[in-house]
């Protein structure tokens, strides 16, 4: 599992110099196979930006049609399978001519019939992290068009061995506990704010009704 030490600082203070992680992890029972000091992220055309607007894709359930803020005289029209967003969340977007690790490149297209400006990108994608669960929620309000490279500058990223007994570090916050329990450093845990589906809401609202 790889994690990403400026992302991991979200969670917790990490110590100075940061690598010193790299020998302390397995004293924790966390192993390290890799260290890869990246230095700068190389990730050209990927940017900051804001989602406006998220709408049904009219041919598919499972994709959203959506209006981002890039920094660009307009905001980019981006086709999405990911859920785990909203408006006013900040996302890495990779725009057309961006070159993704893996070779993979990015150019405007459409999909099932509407138009798509770019990608929205998980921490996966861009190898900041080994979440593709969902888009990379940016956390700090980074400035909007900022290349990613910036707000990810200097930094490294750990490729950890995880044995079956500890899964409960299979996740950036799940490894922040076990360095907030050996630095004696708080935990910040994210708010998750969700939505409550109108069909739970009705089921509860039939089985709370009293008797007649």
């Amino acid at each position: 599992m790889k994690i990403n030490l400026d992302w991991l600082s979200e969670y917790v203070d990490l110590p100075n110099p940061a690598e010193e992680l790299v020998d302390v992890l397995p004293m924790l029972g966390i192993e390290v196979e890799e260290n890869d000091d990246a230095g700068t992220v190389t990730l050209e055309n990927v940017v900051v930006g804001e989602v406006l607007e998220k709408s049904q894709h009219p041919e598919a359930d499972r994709l959203s049609v959506c209006s981002v803020e890039v920094g660009a005289e307009n905001p980019a029209q981006i086709v999405c399978g990911a859920t785990n967003f909203k408006p006013g969340d900040r996302v890495p977007v990779a725009l057309p001519g961006a070159k993704l690790p893996g070779g993979f490149k990015i150019k405007k297209s459409k999909l099932r019939g509407v138009t798509s400006e770019g990608m929205m990108c998980s921490a996966k994608e861009l190898e900041l992290g080994d979440d593709d669960a969902g888009l990379f929620l940016l956390s700090g309000e980074p400035e909007i068009g900022q290349p990613i490279t910036d707000v990810f500058s200097k930094s490294t990223t750990l490729e950890l061995e995880i044995t079956a007994n500890r899964g409960d570090c299979l996740s950036h916050i799940g490894v922040a506990r076990e360095v907030s329990a050996y630095y004696q450093k708080p935990v910040r845990i994210p708010n998750v704010r969700y939505r409550q589906s109108r069909l739970i809401h009705l089921i509860k609202t039939v089985y709370c009704l009293p008797c007649m």
